[in-house]
């Protein structure tokens, strides 16, 4: 039997609220050579009849499921594990998009260029009802695309603009993706994107065609602290892991992810290095953002730089 060219990894937790307009979008897509995995890990509500219903209907979906919760982590490597396409796409219960994401998406790695490992589209945020929330801010955030031609450049880059992680649901190239540490840590969208960044080339359609729903139940919203979102993603961390601020741990994984790729001596050096400077520097350039507001407000009024506009969108 033919293998599909691309595989779909949707791993879900009592999605009943969104999971049908998450399933509509993926399977309405005018690309259509695709295998959709959905991995069940034990839900309680109607998730399983959900999925069940949409599997009868078309014979692309595999419909999985665990008889009990083994945690996030479990779930988003499973979905990779029985995976066979040649490219690779998370998708999540709650989120959806437009017809040609997924086309114009395979269109770009369809070129030819080997080193690309991801390519994803634009995003719009969207409330509770599909309804997309206006954006505030003026800094292209999340525009994580780059060409560099060194990993560290690229890496610098990565680090810097990644904000709410949404490029991670692009399509990702598959062996690529294999060879990333396992799915399994505090920040892990950020971290899966610095090691591809790494590995290769990052690639961006300028269309939106990705919507990114914002609502009470999301990871971050649903989870008060640090500690908790660490041992969602990772219930085995070491104690050490568990005693470190939230913004050292985060360059604790960085530096970690650097340490996992295969680099030349130089540019595990570079790559170090960028690891363990760029995100304090970061930190400083988002708390400008958030305490200095009033005065940008003014400078842009004046200069009309976009960029100075006030941000709301950032911790």
């Amino acid at each position: 039997m033919k293998k599909p060219a691309l595989s779909i990894g949707l791993p879900v937790y009592n999605g009943e609220r969104y999971l049908s307009k998450a399933l509509d979008s993926l399977l309405g897509q005018d690309f259509e050579d695709f295998e959709l995995i959905i991995s069940d890990n034990g839900s309680s509500d109607q998730t399983e009849a959900i999925c069940r219903d949409f599997a009868r209907k078309d014979r692309r979906i595999r419909y999985v499921r665990s008889d009990e919760n083994r945690g996030l982590t479990w779930n988003f490597r499973r979905v990779v594990e029985v995976s066979e396409g040649e490219f690779f796409k998370y998708a999540a219960y709650d989120d959806e998009c437009y017809p040609t994401m997924l086309r114009r998406c395979m269109e770009v790695f369809r070129v030819g260029d080997p080193t690309v490992a991801l390519v994803y589209a634009l995003s719009e945020r969207i409330d509770e009802n599909s309804r997309v929330i206006p954006q505030k801010h003026g800094f292209n955030w999340d525009r994580v695309a780059t060409s560099a031609k060194t990993p560290h450049v690229r890496l610098a880059h990565i680090i810097w603009r990644a904000l709410h992680g949404q490029a991670h649901y692009g399509v990702i190239r598959a062996s690529f993706l294999r060879r990333a540490r396992p799915y399994g840590c505090i920040t892990a969208d950020w971290m899966l994107l610095a090691e591809l960044g790494m590995m290769g080339k990052i690639l961006e359609v300028p269309e939106v065609l990705f919507r990114l729903r914002v609502h009470g139940a999301n990871t971050w919203n649903a989870t008060s602290t640090a500690l908790e979102i660490l041992k969602l993603h990772n219930p085995a961390a070491k104690v050490l892991e568990k005693m470190l601020p939230y913004r050292i741990a985060v360059i604790f994984e960085y530096l970690k992810s650097v340490w996992h790729i295969s680099l030349s001596p130089f540019e595990k050096m570079m790559c170090l290095a960028v690891a363990g400077v760029t995100p304090p520097l970061r930190n400083i350039w988002l708390w400008s953002l958030t305490t200095s507001g009033p005065i940008r407000k003014r400078l842009r009024q004046l200069t009309r730089w976009r960029a100075l506009y006030p941000s709301a969108d950032v911790p």
